[in-house]
């Protein structure tokens, strides 16, 4: 008999679906819109799930009484209302036996290590930490959003940089090359412009998530202020990485951590900042490239829950 997973990253930005076979093998893959709904909406979670779910499924030559399970990791899924609302809104697009639901750290921890055991550091626009230790217990830290946490995030990063350019306009902190790159990139001349510019309705999290690759480019240039914004970064990120692997009492044990997201891209001084003090905190862990997304992970969730 021939078995089939279907699997779903839900984000911000966009739904990625995957269909695997009983042995893993990948059979079809899908993208579609945002599906977190604390941000899009209930009315546009639907749309994106129901578009990538036929989407997968067509590409597939299947349909919904063809998947054996299927497995959603979403992000902002993480109170009983949330998989109600997953569930309910599941149910509408209808045709599945067996539902698992999680939050997408869960399913890009065992996307990257391949299974439901280590921790993993997610780092884009926002950042959450979070592992399972060998007794299936979980913890995360931050992942709080962008008016309470996301320490170290892209965001978080573009924001500093921003407060930077505003010290050394006052004589309140050193110069730095970053006055001249984010003015630019942002269409201005003078510093005393910025207020106008960044609390304008349509300057958000994405835009300011977009100036962390400015930050990274005149760190990698020897600017000394963007540098330790980054060191900052990496030290904030570290401190949820040791949270949650304090809190699972596995700072003795041996056990794999993927580090996932833009700002923890190869060669960039948060990354390197990370892994140094992880090196600390847990002696026996080992940061591993990730094996597979978190589509494959909500895939494999499916298919273990079934075991």
């Amino acid at each position: 008999m021939t078995h089939r997973f279907l699997g779903i990253d839900g984000g911000g930005t966009k739904t990625a679906s995957v269909i695997l076979d009983g042995d893993g093998t990948e059979l079809a893959r899908a993208i579609s819109g945002p599906s977190n709904y604390h941000s899009v909406g209930r009315t546009v979670l639907e749309h994106s799930l129901r578009d990538v779910i036929q989407q997968v499924l067509s590409s597939a030559n299947l349909v919904p009484a063809d998947v054996d399970a299927i497995g959603l990791g979403m992000a902002g899924v993480d109170r009983p209302v949330d998989h109600a609302v997953m569930r309910d809104t599941l149910s509408r697009i209808g045709g599945f036996s067996r539902v698992v639901i999680t939050h997408d750290a869960e399913t890009a921890l065992v996307g990257g290590i391949g299974r439901r055991y280590g921790a993993v550091l997610i780092a884009g626009t926002g950042a959450i930490a979070y592992g399972v230790n060998a007794s299936g217990e979980t913890r995360r830290a931050d992942g709080w959003g962008y008016l309470v946490g996301d320490e170290g995030s892209a965001r978080w990063i573009g924001v500093q940089g921003l407060r930077a350019i505003a010290r050394a306009h006052d004589g309140r902190g050193p110069t730095t090359e970053l006055t001249e790159s984010i003015l630019s990139h942002v269409g201005l001349e003078d510093a005393c412009q910025l207020v106008t510019v960044v609390y304008a309705d349509d300057f958000g999290v994405p835009k300011l998530a977009g100036l962390a690759p400015l930050v990274s480019q005149a760190a990698q240039a020897g600017d000394t202020v963007a540098q330790e914004i980054l060191r900052q970064a990496g030290l904030r990120l570290s401190r949820s990485m040791r949270a949650v692997i304090g809190g699972l009492k596995m700072t003795d044990a041996t056990f794999e951590a993927v580090l996932l997201g833009g700002v923890l891209r190869a060669g960039d001084l948060v990354r390197e900042t990370v892994v140094a003090e992880l090196g600390q905190i847990a002696p026996c862990a080992r940061v591993v490239e990730p094996r597979r997304d978190a589509a494959v992970g909500a895939a494999l969730m499916a298919m273990q829950a079934g075991e």
